[in-house]
């Protein structure tokens, strides 16, 4: 069974443990008297962690079985074994900061007050349309506006509005990384 543990603390003979590396998901097993690893590449976040199990569940069984494909190519994702690069390649436009925010305020809806909502979202969102930017790239750009055109209680509340809005973009895989984490460092001493 997966995750199964010996008295001594240690995966049992047979079984996938399933670890984060540099954020992504990676399987490792020991099978033929040797430690194995199949990078899966996806980032560690729930929906990914249950395909992960599943490809575990798949390298259990086919180790209590004995028809383990030595090669490992049949557990990696098919993302990671395609050698044909498209004659038009497919890169996923990123959503700027508007559309974010409009998709995220519909999330979080059912679950604020109404009075939250106005208060707090509806001002987050004319704040967003006063922007000069609207790209994820122009994070300081936006910082720094927000500092000059609001009070500081009002642009640290909309800063944190935007982090959140991102880090619910990143966990829903809209966006790879939020851009409004690292600038938190970056402006710590004039949001004081």
């Amino acid at each position: 069974m997966m995750f199964s543990r010996t008295p001594t603390g240690r995966a049992s003979k047979g079984s996938v443990s399933i670890i984060n590396t540099h954020d992504r998901l990676q399987l490792r097993f020991s099978y033929g008297g040797k430690r194995h690893y199949v990078t899966l590449g996806l980032p560690d976040i729930a929906t990914n962690r249950k395909l992960a199990e599943l490809k575990a569940a798949e390298i259990e069984k086919d180790i209590l079985y004995e028809r383990i494909d030595p090669t490992l190519e049949k557990y990696k994702p098919q993302s990671a074994l395609s050698t044909i690069t498209p004659t038009t390649p497919t890169t996923k436009a990123k959503p700027q900061l508007d559309e974010l925010w409009a998709k995220y305020s519909e999330f979080k809806k059912p679950q604020i007050s109404p009075s939250t909502y106005v208060k707090d979202y509806i001002k987050c969102r004319n704040h967003i349309n006063r922007l000069p930017a609207r790209s994820l790239d122009d994070a300081l750009l936006i910082r720094d506006y927000l500092l000059e055109n609001l009070t500081l209680d009002a642009a640290k509340r909309c800063l944190n509005y935007l982090k959140a809005c991102c880090n619910w973009a990143v966990e829903d895989g809209l966006i790879d990384t939020n851009p409004f984490v690292s600038i938190e460092d970056q402006g710590s001493q004039r949001l004081e």
